[in-house]
C-alpha cells in the first residue's frame, strides 16, 4: 500500500484530517476540490462533475470565512494559513513541498511543523504518504498505546510530545527497519 501522493493535496488531506472522521474528511476535501478545483469529468449519470484537487493558486483564493461556511470549523484558519505561508515561500510553495523529498526526514518533519495548523503527527503523514520518508511513524493515541504496550515499554511519558514521538518512532524502526512507516500501517 505504498502512496506518493502530491504533496499539496496530502498536506490539505492530513490538516482537515485532525479531530476528525474519515467520513467528514472525505467530504472536506471533495468540498475544497468543488469549490476551489478544475471540473475534470462530468458522466453522463452523474449530476455533479469530478474535480481536480485544487492547486495552491486556486486555494489562495479561498477565504477562512467560505472554508467556515463550507463547514471546516477551526480548521479554515489553519488551511488559510498554511496557503499564505506557503505562497511567502521564495521558490514558490509546490516547489518547496516538491523540495522536501530532498531533505532528510527530521529536516522535512520540522520544516512542515512551522506551518499552520501542522503538529508532528500531520507532519509524519505527509512525510510518510507524500514526501517518500518511508521511517515516518504518524504516532497518534493508538499508536502510542501500542508502542508503550509492544515495542517501547520504557516510554512512560503521560503525553504525548515531540520528544515521545520521536522515542516512538525509533522502536518502530528498531523493530521493522528503514519502512517502518509502512509496517505501521
Amino acid at each position: 500500500r505504498l502512496l506518493r501522493q502530491d504533496p499539496l493535496e496530502c498536506l490539505m488531506s492530513f490538516v482537515c484530517s485532525s479531530n476528525n472522521n474519515i467520513v467528514r474528511i472525505q467530504g472536506m476535501v471533495e468540498k475544497l476540490c468543488a469549490h476551489f478545483g478544475t471540473p475534470i469529468l462530468q458522466e453522463d449519470f452523474r449530476e455533479e462533475p469530478y474535480y481536480a484537487f485544487p492547486s495552491l493558486e486556486q486555494l489562495t483564493q479561498a477565504t477562512e470565512q467560505q472554508l467556515r461556511e463550507l463547514g471546516f470549523g477551526y480548521r479554515a484558519a489553519f488551511i488559510t494559513g498554511t496557503v499564505r505561508a506557503l505562497n511567502e515561500k521564495e521558490e514558490g510553495g509546490q516547489q518547496w513541498l516538491q523540495g522536501l523529498r530532498e531533505a532528510e526526514y527530521r529536516e522535512a518533519q520540522q520544516a512542515l511543523c512551522a506551518l499552520p495548523g501542522v503538529g508532528m503527527k500531520v507532519a509524519a503523514c505527509v512525510c510518510l504518504f507524500s514526501l517518500d520518508k518511508h521511517q515516518a511513524i504518524p504516532v497518534d493515541t493508538h499508536v502510542w498505546q501500542l508502542a508503550k504496550k509492544y515495542y517501547a515499554p520504557q516510554v512512560k511519558a503521560k503525553s504525548l510530545t515531540p520528544k515521545v514521538h520521536a522515542e516512538v518512532e525509533q522502536a518502530f524502526i528498531e523493530r521493522f527497519g528503514a519502512y517502518a512507516g509502512w509496517a505501521h500501517n
